[in-house]
């Protein structure tokens, strides 16, 4: 008897490490090892936080 289901066949292309390596990047870019001017910090928020969504988009498969 045969079983089918609405989800998505498993993607092994290295999604796994890719979500990993960009979880790595997001703290770096997060992290702040002297003191910044505030357009800095704005600015790699904003990095931190685009890392973040694709993190999310991958996951989803998006």
């Amino acid at each position: 008897m045969s079983k089918t289901t609405s989800t998505r066949p498993r993607v092994t292309s290295g999604v796994g490490r890719l979500v990993r390596r960009l979880e790595v990047e997001r703290r770096r870019w997060a992290r702040t090892e002297h003191p910044v001017v505030a357009t800095e910090q704005a600015w790699r928020a904003g990095v931190a936080e685009g890392l973040r969504l694709a993190q999310l988009a991958i996951r989803k498969g998006v």
